[in-house]
């Protein structure tokens, strides 16, 4: 498939040869481009389950606040979730939560989710744990079957979030959702793989689903 893209390149630099120098330029770079891209589209295996399509996404950068972030097969883009800290160094009881995107699939710049992703789609509802301040039950607004708990680690200086994973309890890294064509409103999910780890061997844990 490359040497396709190759050939047309090649093929097309020697059709424009004689026109304006700048032109030129800029036809076969914008071109060059789109068959970079189309290619990196083409090199990701459609087999996924075998080789995790995870393996091709960037990660977005950890800190201390890192929690967890969200991936689709729709494109490389992420949506980040961080502990929202107070100036004074508390959690924001009020809104625990700092949910962002990483728009890798563009320029990697940082943008706000809009109203609707936020209310119907990637947006968490927190629920203060009774007799445990600072501690939240966490679900998501588009999928209420599954529980998260956002909880202080034992040397009382990091948040993490722990769901079962496997059957076991474990610190949430990363969702991967695998979609085939639907629409926002109804998305066409075929599977879900959720990725942690294990607190008792720190070895990493995964999980593959329908919802």
């Amino acid at each position: 498939m490359m040497k396709n893209f190759i050939s047309v390149f090649i093929c097309t630099l020697n059709r424009f040869s004689t026109q304006p120098t700048v032109v030129n330029l800029r036809f076969l770079l914008c071109l060059f481009g789109l068959l970079v891209i189309k290619t990196s589209v083409l090199a990701i295996p459609s087999d996924y389950k075998n080789k995790s399509l995870t393996e091709f996404y960037p990660v977005p950068p950890q800190n201390d606040r890192s929690l967890f972030y969200i991936q689709r097969s729709k494109n490389t883009n992420a949506i980040v979730y961080e502990t929202n800290i107070l100036p004074s160094g508390k959690i924001n009881t009020e809104e625990p939560l700092k949910i962002y995107w990483m728009q890798y699939a563009s320029d990697s710049s940082v943008a706000e989710l809009n109203y609707v992703q936020k209310r119907y789609a990637y947006g968490i509802r927190a629920t203060p744990v009774k007799g445990h301040p600072g501690e939240f039950v966490l679900n998501f607004v588009s999928y209420e079957k599954k529980k998260f708990y956002l909880i202080l680690d034992p040397g009382g200086k990091q948040y993490k979030t722990y769901t079962t994973i496997n059957g076991k309890m474990a610190e949430l890294k990363k969702i991967f959702i695998h979609l085939e064509g639907g629409s926002f409103w109804f998305p066409n999910i075929v599977d879900i793989e959720i990725t942690g780890k294990d607190p008792a061997t720190l070895q990493k844990i995964t999980e593959h689903f329908k919802p």
